[in-house]
């Protein structure tokens, strides 16, 4: 029987143990700071994401009180606007009611007195 040649491994160099070594005691910092960047930008973007859905909803939740607000305003105006005339209108009437010149034309339209300088005139054919 043939024995094989017995196999022994070759001798290693100090330099080749080292880097072996090296390589082996991988720095956990070092492989964090091969990542950092795509974890700074990871990270920048998810808060950007966050921050964007939050606006979103506000926007969303603000929009149909915004909605009503603007009907309020709108209805007010209305109203001001019937107040307005209103007021134009009971001015109006109030001058006139308490305006001297006006006086004795204000009793005939409400009462049918007529002064004794007037004389009524009647057409007849």
């Amino acid at each position: 029987m043939s024995r094989s040649p017995s196999r022994r491994p070759l001798p290693v160099s100090s330099s080749q143990r080292q880097s072996v070594r090296r390589q082996r005691r991988a720095d956990p910092w070092r492989r964090l700071a091969r990542h950092t960047l795509a974890l700074e930008l990871s990270a920048r973007l998810g808060v950007n994401i966050f921050m964007i859905s939050v606006a979103a909803v506000s926007l969303g939740r603000l929009l149909p009180y915004l909605q009503s607000q603007v009907h309020e305003l709108e209805v007010t105006r209305a109203e001001l606007a019937e107040a307005e005339a209103a007021n134009t209108r009971l001015r109006a009437d109030f001058d006139r009611y308490f305006d001297p010149a006006q006086a004795g034309r204000v009793i005939q339209e409400q009462t049918g007195y007529r002064s004794r300088s007037e004389r009524q005139v009647v057409w007849t054919d």
